[in-house]
C-alpha cells in the first residue's frame, strides 16, 4: 500500500514547536488511554527530540485527566478558565508565533483559539461546528488523538517532501 502525507499538512506541521491539547476528553465516560500506539508508544518523547513541546490544558481538575496526561508524559494545566489567555501565555513563555502552534480541540469554546493556531485538529466527539472549523479531523479521541497528531508532526518534520510507505 502506498501512502503519502498531504503536502498541505506537511507545510502546516513542519514548523510546529508546540502541540496544545484540550485534555477534557482524556477521561470521557471513564475511557482511559489505550495501549494501542504508534512509534513504540514514544510519540511524545520523539516530539521533544524534534524540539516540539506538548502541553495539555483542562477546564477542570480531575485525577483521571491528570493520570492520562502523566502516562503520556505531558505537562498538564488544570482549571484553565480562559483558553485564549492560556494560549497567549504559552505562546509568550515559549517565544512562539501562531504558525508554530498546533491544537487538538474538542469543545465549542476552543473555537476562539482554533483560529489563532496554524493547525487545529478536532476529535470525533467534538461538536460539528468545531469539526467544520478545524484543519484536520482525528480518527481517535483522548490520548490516542494526541499520539495520532504527534505522529503526523513527526512525519512532517522528518519527511518534508512527504512520507510514503
Amino acid at each position: 500500500m502506498f501512502q503519502k502525507l498531504r503536502t498541505d499538512i506537511v507545510k502546516e506541521l513542519s514548523p510546529i514547536r508546540l502541540l496544545l491539547v484540550n485534555a477534557d476528553g482524556f477521561a470521557t465516560n471513564g475511557v482511559k488511554a489505550s495501549n494501542k500506539s504508534g512509534l513504540n508508544g514514544n510519540s511524545i518523547e520523539y516530539l521533544r527530540d524534534e524540539g516540539v513541546e506538548c502541553i495539555a490544558f483542562s477546564g477542570i481538575k480531575s485525577q483521571d485527566i491528570s493520570s492520562v496526561a502523566e502516562s503520556l508524559g505531558i505537562e498538564l494545566h488544570e482549571a484553565v478558565s480562559d483558553k485564549e489567555e492560556f494560549y497567549e501565555k504559552m505562546k509568550s513563555e515559549l517565544l512562539l508565533m501562531d504558525k508554530e502552534i498546533a491544537l487538538i480541540c474538542r469543545d465549542g469554546n476552543d473555537l476562539q483559539i482554533m483560529k489563532k493556531a496554524v493547525f487545529s485538529a478536532a476529535t470525533p466527539d467534538a461538536p460539528l461546528d468545531v469539526k467544520m472549523d478545524s484543519y484536520y479531523p482525528t480518527y481517535f479521541n483522548g490520548a490516542n488523538a494526541v499520539k495520532e497528531i504527534a505522529e503526523l508532526i513527526l512525519k512532517a518534520k522528518r519527511y518534508p517532501d512527504g512520507w510514503s510507505e
